[in-house]
């Protein structure tokens, strides 16, 4: 009898710290894929500098504006044009994530980092997000952000606690006294 409620009380006990601690990941997580978006966005305009630079030098296209110079460049090079089309929207549309990810409150990102992952259609930042998880090491995070996602996660995990033991062993009626 002992032991079987010391069993369910450490199960309801590792459940809402498990979940806690995992919850306490979610600023730590955004962060690294913020970081991963900026990376992306600061190489995809290196990239993008120099395929500019480079059809300036072959072709002496002006790249003051971009439409009037990926149409110069489709003429002569359509393939070219259409790959650096692809890279200047794709550079914007990853500034655009990071940049709406940072103007949230450090409460809200996470949940704004996942949103960003979910509504991409074209999967780029699903691969970005699976990078950023199999990369990831668990951190201490005492941010505000962080310790209220580990309350949260404290009470969901002791609301699972109590569903896992109750499952398990079905509480027994006492007699009345």
């Amino acid at each position: 009898m002992l032991l079987a409620a010391w069993l369910l009380n450490s199960i309801r006990l590792a459940a809402a710290l498990g979940i806690a601690i995992l919850a306490m990941q979610a600023p730590a997580v955004t962060r690294e894929y913020q970081a991963a978006l900026l990376q992306l966005v600061r190489s995809s305009d290196e990239d993008i500098a120099q395929r500019k630079a480079s059809a300036q030098r072959f072709y002496n296209i002006p790249t003051d504006d971009e439409a009037r110079f990926i149409a110069r460049l489709r003429v002569i090079e359509p393939s070219n044009a259409e790959t650096l089309a692809g890279a200047l929207e794709r550079e914007k549309s990853l500034h655009t994530s990071y940049e709406w990810i940072e103007r949230k409150p450090d409460l809200l990102r996470p949940m704004a980092a996942a949103r960003d992952v979910f509504s991409d259609d074209s999967g780029v930042r699903r691969q970005i997000a699976q990078t950023v998880f199999e990369s990831y090491a668990p951190q201490l995070d005492l941010s505000f952000a962080a310790v209220i996602y580990g309350l949260a996660g404290l009470f969901l995990g002791t609301l699972i606690g109590e569903l896992i033991t109750a499952a398990v062993a079905p509480r027994r009626q006492r007699p009345a006294v």
